[in-house]
Parts: structure tokens; C-alpha cells; sequence
């Protein structure tokens, strides 16, 4: 009987392991083909370059439209939105938290309908739909509007995220999912970096009937269309019917995925084990993680040219200087990988880039200096993106047992990571400018929640491991590939 690991590292995209620690925890790779481990490598560096190229690229590009779409109301609001529209005290965080509120009404079924309908239609159609709305704020004349399209912008948006993770847990095996899940996160601090610029050349327009906050939408709508469009030739559903993967390279990732136990794409959802992972407080303890590193994130998003401006920089400088905490947040996440390697285990990494982030609040509220703050909000973005390139992909890849669990563990991970909305949407306050104590006080709680959250998790997965393999020694169950990767 071979031993299993609980521990198994991520490679970088592309990259291939250098020694036998990166192996598959699931046994040898000869137990999937004939073939020598090294060319079993080749093989699967092969297949997931492939998939790379064919979906994971696109739906980083999307996702960067889907962030975009999402926060340009916090770019409008830079270049006039409040003013145009009579808006007043709190009226901005009312429209920030009705996206959230439309966000969470389906996102939790979101999967259990794809699993249906299949995400080559699904989340194409979805795109569209959230273009549209994007598209739609820019003619809205009353606060009243605006509410109502992010209402709706929100229940466009639901479901696409989930969906995309969902996909990936088909087409990756377990070793190499983390680091791909770390790079489609990328989309959100590269769409913070690009709005900035954007908003700041939209308010040297000067139309004699569109205004500046106008072109916002419009434009990124209209853009978030088009993309859409493409996915419908573009995404597939699972590997055994993707259309661009020859017969060799089917059977040799379900061979794959099947020996380590996560084959899943094809598969029915079991309504036991459905059940049984929505009622498994592991994956909601997880997950109390990932609503922290958005919590971070979120701040930094929505609310950076807001602190920035109230250091008395002007709108159009604010946006540009917006974009440097997400520049650091969009390094740290291209690095998730090699930060997971280095402490050699996700648990330990996602504390740190909490503990980061924390860090950057604690300096939001000690001081009033310009440079410092500016650190400190690089520091929140640096860790908080950190901990999205980390977690919901530990999450997922420790979850991947059946396709429930990863349709659960996946709208899980979302649904929680969106409800983070919530709170940075409302405690952003006007009143509380410009050093915003109660906001980042809130941060700062939630933050050292998600790093007690990971060592909670530590513990349990370490505890079911091993009463996996007792059980495993004294026959009482059959021997499974599948291992919690902590």
C-alpha cells in the first residue's frame, strides 16, 4: 500500500516539477499508462499548455471585463456620478451594496445550473447579459436608476466566477489547479490597474451631452459584449467533450484525474454527496479566509481613489495613482505560486498574505502621512490579491473528491468571497474620511478572523488525513487517491 503525502506542491503555469516531492499525491503515474513519469510529465505540461492557451487566457481576459464592469461605478464616481445624479450622504454605498445584493440572490445555484446547461452556453450568455447592464447605467438620469441596474448588473454577474472555477476543477488535475485558479484571479487588480488610467483620460473629455462617469459604461459595456460573444466558440464543458482535445489526450487526463481522484466533469451531481459537502463546516471554515483577502481586496478596489482623492490629490491623479496598490496586487498574485512554495503549504501562505494586508490597514489608521499611506495601501494590495491568487484555489483543490464538491466548494467560495461586499461597501463612510478608522478597524478584524480561519483548517484536513489512512490499514474502507492538500 503506498503512502500518501498531504502536502503537494503547485508548479508555475508552464513549468514542470524538478523533483519527486511535486509527484501527484495519488501513487505513481504508471498506474495511468505505461509511460515513465517524465514523459507522463511531458504529457501533462503539454495538455494543460493547450488549455492554457484555448480557455484559461480567455476567461482571464473576460474576468478582467467582469471586474472592470463591476467597479467602474467607483471610477464614475471620481468623474461626477454623485453630482449628476443629486446623489448624497450614504447614497453611493446603497448602490454599491444592491450589486451584492443581486449578486448573492443566485449566485448559490449558479453551478447546479451549469452542471445543466453546460458553461460553453451559460457563461457566455451571462457576459452578454452583464454588458448590457454595464452598458444601460450610462443612459440612467436618477440615483433611483442607477439602483435598479445594480440590482440587475449584480444578478448578471452571478454565476460566472463560480462557473469558471467550476471548468477549471474539470480540466486541471488537483497539483496544477492552484497556481491556474491564482492567474484568473489576476483579472481583478489587472482591471484596477487599466481603470485607473482610463478614468483618468475620460475626464479630460469634454461632450456637450455625454458626460464623463457616461462614457464609463458605455464604453466597457459595449467592450464586455463583443468578448462575450467569442466564448461561445471559445469554452468548452469538460474534457471528455472538448472539442479541440484529440482522443490521446482525452483518455490521458481522465486517466489522469481518475487515478487521483478527481475526475468529475462528465458525472452527475449526487444529491448525497451534495448534501454532504454543503453540511461539511470545513469548506464554510475555508472560506471564512477567502471573504477576508476580499474583504482587502475590495476596499482596495472600490475605495483606493476615494482615500487617495481625500489626501487632497485631484480626481484625475487619484485615479491614476489607484492603479499602484493593484499593480502590487497583480505581481503578488503572479508570485502565489512560488509563495505557496516557499512556505511549502497553502495554509501557511494565506496567513502571511492576510498578515499583510492586515498590516496595511493597521498603517491606514496610524497615520495621516501621504507616504505612508500609500504604503499602506500597497500593502493591502499586495496581500489581500495575494491571498486571492492562494485561497479560493486551496480551496477547490481540496475539495475536488467528487463533482458536488467541487460544485459546492467552488459557489461556496464566491458566494462567501462576494457577501464581502457587504461590509466594505458600508463602512467606507463619508463621514469617517480621511482616515476612515471604522473601516479599516473592520479590516483588520476580518483579516485576523481569515488567518485563524487557515489554521483551523490546518488542523482538520491534518486529522482527516490521517483517519483516512488508518481506516485505510485496517481494511475497514477501500483504499481512495484522494487527500486534503493543505
Amino acid at each position: 500500500m503506498s503512502t500518501k503525502v498531504e502536502y503537494i506542491e503547485v508548479d508555475g503555469l508552464g513549468g514542470s516539477p524538478d523533483n519527486d516531492s511535486d509527484r501527484v499525491a495519488s501513487g505513481s503515474f504508471e498506474e495511468i499508462d505505461d509511460d515513465s513519469p517524465e514523459k507522463t510529465e511531458r504529457k501533462l505540461d503539454k495538455y494543460c499548455a493547450k488549455i492554457d492557451r484555448r480557455i484559461l487566457l480567455y476567461a482571464v481576459i473576460l474576468c478582467v471585463l467582469n471586474q472592470s464592469d463591476r467597479g467602474s461605478i467607483g471610477v464614475a464616481k471620481v468623474v461626477g456620478l454623485e453630482e449628476d445624479l443629486g446623489m448624497a450622504n450614504n447614497d453611493f454605498n446603497i448602490a454599491a451594496t444592491l450589486f451584492t445584493v443581486g449578486y448573492l440572490s443566485l449566485e448559490m445555484f449558479s453551478n447546479f445550473v451549469l452542471k445543466r446547461v453546460g458553461a460553453s452556453r451559460l457563461l457566455p450568455i451571462l457576459g452578454i447579459l452583464w454588458g448590457l447592464v454595464c452598458a444601460l447605467q450610462g443612459v440612467i438620469r436618477t440615483k433611483t436608476q442607477l439602483y435598479v441596474m445594480r440590482l440587475l448588473l449584480g444578478m448578471a454577474e452571478c454565476g460566472f466566477t463560480a462557473g469558471i472555477l467550476l471548468i477549471m476543477s474539470f480540466f486541471y488535475p488537483k497539483r496544477r489547479l492552484t497556481t491556474r485558479v491564482g492567474f484568473f484571479y489576476l483579472s481583478s487588480p489587472l482591471s484596477n490597474v487599466f481603470s485607473g488610467p482610463l478614468a483618468s483620460a475620460l475626464s479630460h473629455i469634454n461632450h456637450p451631452t455625454i458626460r464623463r462617469w457616461q462614457w464609463v459604461f458605455l464604453l466597457e459595456g459595449i467592450i464586455t459584449i463583443f468578448v462575450a460573444f467569442i466564448g461561445f466558440f471559445v469554452l468548452q464543458d469538460h474534457p471528455e467533450t472538448c472539442a479541440f482535445l484529440s482522443a490521446g489526450e482525452k483518455e490521458f487526463i481522465v486517466s489522469y484525474k481518475r487515478n487521483e481522484g478527481t475526475l468529475g466533469g462528465s458525472q452527475k451531481l449526487s444529491k448525497k454527496d451534495t448534501k454532504n459537502a454543503l453540511l461539511d463546516w470545513q469548506i464554510w471554515c475555508m472560506t471564512i479566509a477567502t471573504f477576508a483577502t476580499c474583504e482587502a481586496c475590495g476596499s482596495v478596489s472600490v475605495f483606493a481613489p476615494e482615500v487617495i482623492n481625500e489626501l487632497g490629490f485631484s480626481a484625475a491623479k487619484s485615479q491614476a495613482m489607484s492603479a499602484l496598490p493593484s499593480v502590487f496586487g497583480a505581481i503578488t498574485i503572479l508570485l502565489s505560486g512560488h509563495i505557496v512554495r516557499l512556505c511549502r503549504s497553502h495554509w501557511l501562505a494565506g496567513c502571511l498574505s492576510l498578515a499583510v494586508a492586515l498590516l496595511g490597514s493597521a498603517i491606514m489608521i496610524a497615520t495621516l502621512s501621504i507616504p505612508a499611506r500609500i504604503f499602506g495601501l500597497c500593502l493591502m494590495g499586495a496581500g489581500g490579491f495575494a491571498g486571492l491568487g492562494i485561497l479560493p484555489g486551496w480551496n477547490i483543490t481540496s475539495n475536488s473528491q467528487t463533482v458536488a464538491n467541487s460544485a459546492v466548494a467552488s459557489a461556496i467560495t464566491v458566494f462567501v468571497g462576494a457577501s464581502s461586499g457587504f461590509v466594505c461597501s458600508n463602512v467606507f463612510l463619508n463621514s469617517d474620511a480621511p482616515r476612515f478608522v471604522i473601516g479599516h478597524s473592520v479590516n483588520i478584524a476580518i483579516l485576523a478572523l481569515g488567518i485563524l480561519a487557515c489554521i483551523v483548517t490546518r488542523v482538520s484536513m491534518g486529522r482527516r488525513n490521517r483517519a483516512y489512512e488508518r481506516e485505510a490499514r485496517s481494511g475497514s474502507r477501500f483504499e481512495q487517491p484522494f487527500r486534503y492538500v493543505y
